[in-house]
């Protein structure tokens, strides 16, 4: 179970999880779109570490500094928006660098970005409906991005969020 964005009452709610874990009703726990000042203020807080913190990640949004801090506490990051969210995802998918990796490796830019994301220690979450899209993002394991290609990819950094908060 996640708790969704920082807010007023975080910390009672998220005791109320740990009860809900401790009554054998939720197994883990977790937050979605939580950064290093957050965390920092909240964990102190609470007794069971969370799972996993989920937030907007992709080649325009990449959070450099809140996934090895998430890491360094033994906590998985999750990312949500892996291919840029509504309305973003063709522009992402269409990027040059993006194009022209996926080019060199026999993949799609969708199979790229994934790959990116799961070489930075990065779980993700695509979303489709489509059986084809569902078949090819899990076709992840058979090529490695270089250095240089990982590279390439993090200068497309905006420091763009594409949602709401």
């Amino acid at each position: 179970m996640l708790l969704h964005h920082p807010g007023t009452g975080d910390v009672e709610a998220y005791l109320a999880m740990e009860k809900a874990v401790a009554d054998g009703k939720i197994r883990s726990l977790g937050l979605s779109n939580w950064y290093v000042e957050e965390l920092e203020e909240f964990l102190p807080q609470i007794n069971i570490t969370p799972a996993l913190v989920q937030n907007e990640i992709h080649p325009y949004y990449q959070e450099n500094d809140v996934i090895p801090y998430i890491h360094s506490l033994g906590i998985v990051v999750q990312g949500w928006y892996p291919l840029g969210g509504r309305g973003y995802t063709a522009e992402l998918l269409g990027n040059e660098v993006i194009s022209e990796i996926a080019a060199a490796h026999g993949k799609s830019s969708a199979q790229v970005i994934l790959r990116w994301n799961l070489q930075k220690g990065v779980v993700v979450i695509p979303g489709s409906g489509n059986p084809d899209h569902i078949q090819e993002n899990t076709e992840l394991f058979d090529f490695e991005l270089t250095e240089e290609e990982m590279e390439r990819i993090n200068a497309l950094d905006r420091g763009e969020k594409h949602d709401w908060y």
